[in-house]
């Protein structure tokens, strides 16, 4: 079938790929590098202004001071990724679906 075919796989494994270098800007928390990343490749990322203010206000939080006069830290991982479909034609298309996590760094 389909499936079968290398060329086939490609296209789904470039939608991954394509998510997964936004995933890593978001995981940096660059939010400057992610609105570089949605100009450039324009992928439909129906979160992308929370996710932009998200980005925003972990970096201002992390230029606030603590009690004890340090920066508050964060970190953000992605924690589940999934593919409405495996895609292996150019008429066909899929929803992404990412899950992450921010927690305050010890």
């Amino acid at each position: 079938g389909p499936g079968d075919d290398p060329k086939h796989e490609q296209i789904c494994q470039s939608i991954e790929a394509l998510d997964r270098r936004g995933m890593e800007l978001i995981e940096q928390q660059d939010p400057g590098g992610f609105h570089a990343y949605q100009r450039e490749f324009r992928n439909t990322i129906c979160g992308q202004h929370p996710i932009a203010v998200l980005l925003h206000a972990l970096n201002a939080l992390g230029t606030r001071a603590q009690s004890d006069g340090g920066p508050v830290q964060h970190h953000l991982k992605f924690v589940q990724y999934a593919q409405s479909q495996r895609v292996t034609r150019q008429d066909e298309s899929s929803v992404s679906y990412a899950a992450a996590v921010v927690t305050l760094a010890a």
